[in-house]
């Protein structure tokens, strides 16, 4: 997302969907699991424990709750995930950050999303709450914050929620700017960088999980930076990584297409750097579509991200060009307008750049590798 500019915190549609949220939560069966699906990055994160500390005010025991996220690369609406959930036998399913699709993610299970991705559907019978059109856009974070509050409920985690916004560039709402001073804003950008680093990991299976605990059980943003419990120095191990990862992959120089406003930059890595590596060019090559391309996250796969300050929607711009590819490829051009991506096949991802005008020898290498 694009950083916005601070507004007066008014939203003409928060109490319409607020007042869907608290008929959803009205509803909650009383016995039973209730799942907590989030997206791994500290956007998701934020909505995620803001979430699990208003149920509990609510009343729900945190017995009942539990936390869980999409497997490596993967995107949360397929059948695997499907299977994952349902294992669980839950009562209910609050899906956060994760975009809004048709896919039956849980059939006849009580389904509420948040989030603030371009929708594409919605799963039967579920409620959705979508920011997409709201101006300014709200982070899923602050969005989630803004419906758990209607009554000061969540205040207390207001800095959680703010950690979320900055760290997915969200609008500078009073109350989390408030939150910010008072926890000291070193320490909200610090708590920001480490915990992102689980999702940008290696290993953000295992880093995800230990985020969420560190994050819910967190008295300060402080104590997320200054702590040295076993999740927050393997969250430090991990952050360490992702900085030696992206400076390895600043080392690559792009590649233009001889027919798009295009550059591509094409490097292998175990972590998922390339949404830092293809942010950090928009600025450099602002007349371009920059794209981020990383062979090593995956096997048998390329996951790449696209960011633009040119006055183009990347997801049109990459639906125009996915015409060219072969089968079904879930995870591509999802997201928002101007920050996109996906992963596709190795053979496909050359099917993709040779659509997008890139010389031959830039579609077929083998390797990944800019020599």
């Amino acid at each position: 997302m694009e950083l916005q500019p601070f507004f007066s915190g008014e939203y003409a549609e928060l109490p319409a969907a607020r007042a869907d949220f608290e008929k959803f939560v009205a509803a909650l069966p009383k016995t039973g699991p209730i799942l907590i699906l989030c997206d791994g990055d500290v956007d998701g994160l934020g909505a995620g424990v803001v979430l699990w500390d208003f149920l509990i005010k609510r009343g729900i025991n945190p017995d009942r709750l539990k936390n869980i996220h999409a497997p490596k690369g993967t995107n949360a609406f397929t059948p695997a995930m499907r299977e994952n959930i349902m294992a669980d036998r839950p009562a209910a399913l609050f899906i956060l950050d994760l975009g809004i699709t048709g896919f039956d993610i849980a059939p006849d299970v009580n389904i509420l999303l948040v989030d603030h991705h371009r929708p594409e559907g919605q799963p039967p019978d579920s409620t959705a709450i979508t920011g997409y059109q709201w101006r300014p856009v709200p982070t899923s974070s602050l969005l989630t914050f803004l419906l758990c509050n209607g009554q000061n409920e969540v205040l207390n985690n207001a800095w959680k929620a703010a950690i979320g916004n900055l760290g997915d560039l969200g609008p500078e709402h009073p109350l989390l700017q408030q939150a910010i001073k008072e926890q000291k804003q070193k320490y909200i950008r610090e708590a920001t960088s480490l915990l992102n680093a689980a999702k940008r990991c290696s290993d953000p299976d295992r880093a995800i999980p230990a985020a969420f605990r560190a994050f819910r059980e967190a008295p300060s943003a402080k104590a997320v930076v200054k702590g040295e419990s076993d999740d927050l120095t393997l969250l430090r191990h991990f952050k360490q990584e992702v900085q030696t990862e992206l400076n390895e992959a600043k080392r690559v120089a792009p590649k233009f297409s001889a027919t798009e406003k295009v550059a591509l930059l094409r490097f292998d890595s175990p972590a998922r750097v390339h949404p830092l590596l293809a942010q950090s060019w928009r600025g450099r090559l602002p007349k371009y579509m920059v794209m981020a391309a990383n062979g090593g996250f995956l096997p048998g796969k390329v996951s790449f991200s696209m960011r633009t300050n040119l006055d183009v929607n990347l997801l049109d711009f990459l639906a125009k060009h996915g015409e060219k590819l072969e089968g079904v490829e879930n995870e591509y051009g999802h997201g928002h307008d101007k920050a996109t991506g996906g992963t596709l096949s190795n053979e496909n991802f050359a099917r993709l750049l040779e659509s997008m005008g890139f010389k031959e020898e830039v579609t077929k290498k083998e390797n990944n590798q800019v020599p």
